[in-house]
């Protein structure tokens, strides 16, 4: 078993699972009632279109694996009707089709010929270049399976010539090259991790993959997977190639992958784990493989033959010698009777071979062994090959590399003459070139001074008439508190000593006939004493300067509601910290403003007044359901003014949002500077 697991490494397998890909077709047979019927209808036909030559030729290809035969005919009657209609592409696909029945008969000199022919009539458009590297791609192949390993390197060398000459961005047929590449250097070196062909080409598939990602071409990333899976076997990181596996499996279910392709994945997965030596899970992965094809087709599938030898190599791990017989025989008889290649044939004389031996028939074991070593002593030769292959290469790489250097040299001698009769030019135009560039630089140095010197001219100006609204502002607010002062210290005082002696008259000689006038007198000295306060508190409230904006607001909107018919509403969220008492002040005249309009103007039933304080911010919205007003700045009178003089003395913004008869809505914007972290909490009252 050791020879074995050395002998056909994973290498081997990607071959086998490559031509499988290449070369399988649906598993339905073609019967001759089929055929007859299709002849009959291409005669009958008393004009042949190029659409018809492509149907009859896509029929013919899903038929070539299971009855080449009945396809060779098809592809026959395409041809001809090709040349009939002039299609030259359609005579190229006919032939390409030929040569895969060639193929699947072993006859691959014939093949050749009819590959090189369809080169010829591969028309110059994208459709006859698409056929023009998938006919090099086959003659690869056939050249591989003939053991002329440098013609097949040749051919899918030229394909990739033929992609970079035309500079063709298809992303399929990039996929179909460079995953050809790969396939041939994963099965010509030993090396393959540090070969340098193999991982120039991975970058290109890696690249591939990007693209497909980016265009969600799903079909194309399964391919794609399919060979970076064989990549990461033959390097025997199997946990890597079977998720490639189980993610191309699960994309192309998505999209209704061929049958073929799903085959190939889960045959791939269950050789994993016979590398990993863990037949159970390959044994089931390679019996999913067989269930994707019709059990009862009389000519079985390539991809069930293949699994089927695979299974016997499962169960003779699990030594199950008779089964591993009974179920590789009959695949490996099919293999050899279909003229599959010889690695796979390789393998069943293998596995026969270690069977019987096991079962003491070692007359069996001994025919199935040295059937094997022909196979072996083969491989031997082709070990050789490789080997001389690889120094060919070597040499052609270089050769091609020496006259990319020369005609470089050439290049570069070219540009140093023309470098030297323009030299006078360039310098010429150098200098005018540098001159504009410091004209350019000095000019726009020259601009941007002058708007950094405009900037600082109306920075002050907005600063100036800043200071001189906060020094308007400043000087009514010393007014206010003068004459509050006055009024209760003054005329308060004096109300309340005439109130005092008229109470005191009033209890020594009250009589009936003026103890009515008496009363009347003291309640208007009383209401007048009232109104004198609310007055001197309104032009400087004290609770403001003792209690903050919040409780001062709260307290102007219950006194409000106390006197008026309006209901105002009062909320406050946060806390405000760094607020001087000068701004506090200046917000709190805003607010009562603008409920005084609202009590003057508005002819409101409901006001809301909210002051929410941030961190770096306080604002302060007025709503009222009244009759709305214009919002232009233009029509604002003395009220709005002083509003917007004043939120400008404190760098606030203003906004106003009136619509007639819905109401008016309010909205200012302050910064403040925060200097301990304030707490938020929301208050709300109907004052």
């Amino acid at each position: 078993m050791g020879n074995l697991s050395n002998l056909l490494h994973g290498t081997i397998r990607w071959t086998l699972l490559f031509m499988l890909l290449l070369l399988a077709g649906n598993s339905q047979t073609l019967t001759a009632q089929v055929v007859k019927d299709q002849l009959s209808q291409n005669v009958t036909h008393a004009t042949t279109s190029k659409k018809h030559v492509d149907s009859l030729l896509k029929l013919a290809n899903t038929k070539k694996d299971t009855a080449t035969a009945d396809a060779m005919r098809l592809f026959y009657l395409g041809m001809e009707d090709a040349r009939m209609l002039k299609y030259n592409n359609g005579v190229a696909h006919a032939l390409a089709g030929l040569a895969m029945c060639y193929n699947n008969n072993n006859e691959k000199d014939k093949a050749l010929s009819c590959e090189r022919m369809a080169l010829h009539y591969c028309e110059d458009n994208p459709e006859g270049l698409e056929m023009q590297l998938n006919v090099y791609l086959f003659m690869s192949q056939t050249f591989y399976y003939k053991g002329k390993y440098d013609s097949s390197a040749f051919y899918r060398y030229t394909a990739l010539d033929v992609l970079e000459a035309h500079n063709i961005k298809d992303t399929k047929m990039q996929t179909r090259v460079y995953c050809s590449l790969l396939d041939f250097w994963l099965n010509i070196n030993e090396n393959i991790q540090n070969d340098m062909h193999i991982q120039q080409v991975m970058g290109h598939v890696n690249n591939l993959v990007d693209s497909a990602k980016v265009k969600k071409d799903t079909m194309g990333l399964v391919l794609l997977y399919f060979y970076k899976a064989g990549y990461f076997n033959n390097i025997l990181q199997n946990d890597s190639a079977r998720a490639y596996c189980a993610a191309a499996i699960q994309m192309g279910k998505t999209k209704k992958m061929s049958a073929s392709m799903e085959a190939g994945l889960l045959i791939n997965t269950g050789l994993t784990y016979l590398d990993d030596k863990n037949p159970a899970p390959a044994i089931r992965y390679l019996e999913k493989a067989k269930a994707l094809f019709p059990p009862n087709n009389h000519i079985r599938n390539r991809h069930q033959i293949f699994a089927d030898i695979c299974i016997g190599q499962g169960y003779l791990m699990q030594q199950q010698y008779s089964k591993a017989v009974a179920i590789t025989l009959p695949a490996l008889k099919d293999a050899e009777d279909r003229h599959m290649i010889h690695l796979l044939i390789g393998r069943g004389n293998q596995v026969l071979a270690d069977a019987y031996e096991a079962l003491g028939q070692y007359k069996k074991a001994a025919a199935y062994r040295k059937a094997y070593n022909i196979v072996r002593d083969s491989m031997m030769k082709v070990e050789k090959l490789e080997l001389v292959y690889n120094l060919e290469m070597k040499y052609r790489i270089a050769d091609k590399n020496k006259e990319l250097a020369e005609k470089q040299l050439a290049i570069t001698r070219n540009e140093s003459r023309i470098k030297t009769k323009n030299m006078l030019i360039i310098a010429v135009s150098s200098g005018l070139l540098l001159i504009l560039l410091v004209s350019l630089l000095i000019y726009r140095n020259n601009l941007h001074k002058q708007k950094l010197q405009l900037e600082k001219i109306r920075n002050l100006r907005q600063e100036l008439q800043i200071s001189n609204l906060q020094a308007m502002i400043a000087g009514e607010e010393k007014e206010r508190s003068r004459i509050a002062r006055d009024l209760h210290d003054g005329m308060g005082g004096t109300l309340g000593t005439i109130r005092t002696r008229l109470s005191a008259i009033f209890r020594r000689h009250t009589t009936t006939d003026v103890t009515e006038d008496f009363r009347e007198v003291l309640q208007l000295l009383e209401e007048a004493s009232i109104e004198l306060r609310k007055t001197a508190h309104n032009l400087m409230p004290e609770i403001l300067l003792q209690e903050g904006l919040i409780k001062a607001t709260a307290l102007f909107c219950e006194r409000v509601n106390k006197g008026h018919t309006l209901e105002v509403n009062f909320q406050s969220l946060g806390i405000c910290t760094g607020l001087s008492a000068e701004a506090e002040l200046t917000i709190y005249r805003v607010i009562q403003e603008l409920i005084h309009n609202i009590l003057k103007h508005a002819n409101a039933k409901h006001a809301i007044v909210q002051i929410a304080c941030y961190e770096t911010q306080l604002a302060v919205t007025v709503e009222d359901d009244g009759n709305g007003m214009l919002t232009n700045a233009q029509s604002d009178g003395i009220g709005l003014k002083t509003i917007r003089e004043r939120v400008n003395s404190l760098s606030g913004f203003l906004h106003i949002d009136s619509v007639p008869g819905e109401g008016t809505s309010v909205h200012i914007e302050i910064g403040i500077k925060q200097n301990n972290t304030s707490r938020h909490a929301y208050q709300t009252s109907d004052c």
